[in-house]
């Protein structure tokens, strides 16, 4: 399943541990990983974030254009917040759509973390919880998983539903409205169409990067006739054969 993993370290050091060792679980095909971030907050809540390549992201509140792939896309339509403290994943599509940052996930997540600490946010493919926790539960103090399927794309996809059937009720009232009504409706009108057309320009542009991401996986297990275990063979055949069913729906849905 496609999920996106949250760890709270005590230090930046503990933090790229457990990035190495997730890094580890994908080389040995146990999991499939894709982007990954740290972000630490200094000992005076200066926040830096850093990629899987060590390089600098920027620092404090970041700014658009600066991370990308499908972390970075967690904005407006489509942003969610993940709460450190209690665990809780708060907001829907519906309640964030009047969001416009590129980053408010990452914002978020910043704000929280506790000053000299560091979280790893990474974006994964596990078929079971087990290999994951078992390299990072010994270094994290708090780890979180959720699906992105459940948790981002059905609330968009909900929020879509929901701006369709406004905008037909508008239309309807557009074309019956009394003279001095015609012109609020004509503008509610073209407000619910700019809502609509942000939010599947921005499914639309997730939908790239969940190809591409898929794509990956899918090109870097290209059998698992490597080995002789049959049961590892049957666990890593199960997870190639379902990531290329998604990336096939995701085509096919498009």
């Amino acid at each position: 399943m496609e999920k996106m993993i949250q760890a709270l370290f005590n230090s930046e050091v503990e933090a790229f541990k457990g990035l190495q060792a997730l890094q580890e679980l994908h080389r040995t095909k146990d999991v499939s990983v894709g982007e990954t971030y740290v972000l630490t907050r200094d000992g005076d809540g200066k926040v830096n974030i850093r990629s899987a390549k060590n390089e600098s992201e920027g620092a404090g509140v970041i700014g658009g254009g600066l991370i990308g792939g499908l972390v970075g896309l967690f904005a407006g339509p489509l942003g969610f917040i993940v709460g450190l403290a209690g665990g809780m994943i708060a907001g829907s599509a519906g309640e964030t759509l009047k969001a416009e940052g590129v980053s408010d996930y990452l914002d978020q997540v910043s704000a929280n973390i506790p000053n000299g600490k560091s979280v790893l946010i990474a974006h994964v493919w596990e078929n079971w919880e087990t290999p994951v926790d078992t390299v990072l539960l010994p270094l994290s103090r708090d780890l979180k998983r959720f699906s992105l399927e459940e948790k981002v794309f059905v609330p968009a996809k909900t929020e879509l539903d929901k701006l369709n059937a406004d905008i037909k009720m508008a239309e309807i009232s557009v074309a019956s409205a009394e003279a001095s009504e015609k012109q609020e409706w004509v503008v509610t009108l073209a407000d619910l169409n700019a809502k609509r057309e942000a939010l599947e320009n921005k499914l639309k542009i997730h939908t790239d990067h969940q190809e591409q991401q898929y794509q990956i996986w899918v090109d870097e297990h290209p059998s698992a006739e490597e080995t002789h275990d049959a049961e590892r063979r049957r666990y890593l055949e199960n997870r190639i054969n379902e990531q290329k069913a998604r990336l096939d729906q995701l085509k096919k849905n498009r």
